[in-house]
């Protein structure tokens, strides 16, 4: 079961996990800011919730048919943990 929540405000705000997913451009040297108006994002109350839509490159329709960089993070207390870390073409 895939279960992502809607929202930030639906999450354990002291341990959750997001998937971030943005267009990839090999020439941009940044891709860490995760909380830029082009990167997409799905929030996550489990790991393997999270996990299974980060193996699912159809995750974010509105990036399909391009190159994807998505990156899985655990927020745990406030502090970022970057998990896993991919980039589709």
């Amino acid at each position: 079961m895939n279960v992502a929540v809607d929202n930030e405000k639906n999450v354990d705000i002291d341990d959750y996990f997001f998937l971030a997913g943005r267009v990839w451009n090999s020439k941009t040297e940044e891709y860490s800011a995760i909380d830029d108006s082009a990167t997409s994002q799905k929030y996550f109350n489990n790991y393997p919730d999270a996990e299974q839509s980060f193996q699912d490159s159809n995750v974010f329709p509105e990036l399909k048919g391009k190159d994807i960089k998505f990156d899985l993070i655990h927020v745990r207390y406030g502090v970022n943990r970057f998990l896993l870390s991919r980039i589709v073409f």
